[in-house]
C-alpha cells in the first residue's frame, strides 16, 4: 500500500531521531490518521527489518506490539512489556515496544508504564500511539517526545483511498461515519462493514424498511452503530446552513441527543435490547426525514 502523503513528514521526523533516540516517543493525532504506521516504520528501522513488513505481525525477539483487548489495555499486558524491556536485546541494538491506542490503558496499566518511563531500562525504546492524547496521564505525556500526525485535505484523502483500489462509493459514506479518518475507512472496508447511510435513506423512503434494517443490523455493536449514526447527524447539521435548512436544526439536535444517550447506555450495558432500540430510533429518523437537508453524507461532497 502506497504511503499516504500526510505521513511522509511525520515518518521522516521519527526516523531522524535515530541519531539521538529518546527513551519514549508519543505519536499523536486524531484517531484513524496513521499514527501506527509511523510507529511501525520506526520500529522496523530500529530493528533493521524490511520496511515493507507488517510490524504488528513480525515475530522478533526484540519487538513487542501491544493493542487494546476488548477496548482496554490492562495492567498485566503492560507488566509484560515492562518485563520485556528490562531484558538484554537478543539481535538488535535495543528492544522496541509499541503501544497502540495508548489512551486505552486503565489506571493501573498507566501507572505501571509510568514507573518504566521514570526509570527507563538501558537499550529500550517505547512508542505510544494515541488518537486521544488528552486521555493519557500528563506525567506520561511529559516523559515522551512527540510527533504530531495532522489530518489531510479531503482531496488528498480521496486520492489516496482511490489509489488503494477501494470502492469509492461505500468509502465515501464510511468516511463521514469515521469522521474522515482514512485508516478507519480502510479498516471498515476490509472488515466488510456496511455503510449506514443507504439503510437510513431506505427508511426515509419506505416505512417497511424499518423492520428490515433493524433485523439486518441486529448483530452490530450498538454503541459503535450509534456513534457512526451520530457522525452522520453532525455532518447533516453542518449542511443545514449551506442549504438554508435551519428548520431542521432543532430536530437534528434532539435526535443527536437521543443517539448520544443510547450510545452511553449501550456502553454501560452491552446487553441492552438492541432490536427494540434500533426500531425506535429508525422510526424517529423516519419522522425526521421530511426536514433533512438534501445533501448526501459522502466525503466527496463534504463542505
Amino acid at each position: 500500500m502506497k504511503e499516504p502523503p500526510w505521513l511522509v513528514a511525520p515518518r521522516q521526523r521519527a526516523l531522524a531521531m535515530r541519531a539521538r533516540l529518546p527513551h519514549a516517543l508519543l505519536v499523536q493525532g486524531p484517531a484513524g490518521w496513521g499514527q501506527e504506521q509511523v510507529a511501525a516504520a520506526l520500529a522496523l528501522d530500529l530493528l533493521g527489518l524490511d520496511p515493507n513488513r507488517v510490524a504488528a505481525e513480525v515475530a522478533h525477539p526484540d519487538l513487542r506490539w501491544l493493542a487494546p483487548d476488548n477496548g482496554a489495555i490492562r495492567v498485566d499486558a503492560v507488566r509484560g512489556i515492562v518485563e520485556f524491556l528490562v531484558q538484554t536485546p537478543q539481535f538488535a541494538p535495543r528492544k522496541v515496544a509499541v503501544l497502540v491506542a495508548a489512551e486505552c490503558m486503565n489506571a493501573n496499566a498507566a501507572n505501571a508504564l509510568l514507573k518504566t518511563l521514570e526509570e527507563p531500562p538501558a537499550e529500550s525504546f517505547i512508542v505510544l500511539c494515541s488518537g486521544h492524547p488528552g486521555r493519557l496521564l500528563p506525567t506520561i505525556r511529559s516523559r515522551c517526545q512527540r510527533i504530531d500526525v495532522q489530518p489531510a485535505p479531503t482531496a488528498e484523502v480521496l486520492a489516496w483511498l482511490a489509489g488503494t483500489g477501494a470502492d469509492m462509493v461505500p468509502a465515501g459514506y464510511l468516511a463521514v461515519e469515521c469522521g474522515g479518518a482514512p485508516f478507519a475507512v480502510m479498516a471498515a472496508l476490509e472488515s466488510g462493514q456496511a455503510a449506514l447511510w443507504p439503510a437510513l435513506a431506505a427508511v426515509s423512503r419506505d416505512a417497511g424498511a424499518v423492520a428490515t434494517v433493524a433485523d439486518e443490523r441486529r448483530e452490530e455493536d450498538l454503541a459503535d452503530l450509534a456513534g457512526r449514526w451520530l457522525a452522520i447527524v453532525h455532518w447533516l447539521l453542518r449542511q443545514c446552513a449551506a442549504e438554508a435548512a435551519a428548520k431542521a436544526i432543532p430536530a437534528l439536535v434532539a435526535f443527536a441527543e437521543e443517539l448520544s444517550a443510547l450510545r452511553e447506555a449501550a456502553l454501560l450495558n452491552p446487553a441492552l435490547g438492541k432490536p427494540l432500540q434500533l426500531r425506535r430510533l429508525l422510526l424517529l429518523w423516519r419522522q425526521l426525514s421530511p426536514v433533512l437537508p438534501a445533501a448526501t453524507p459522502r466525503l466527496a461532497e463534504a463542505a
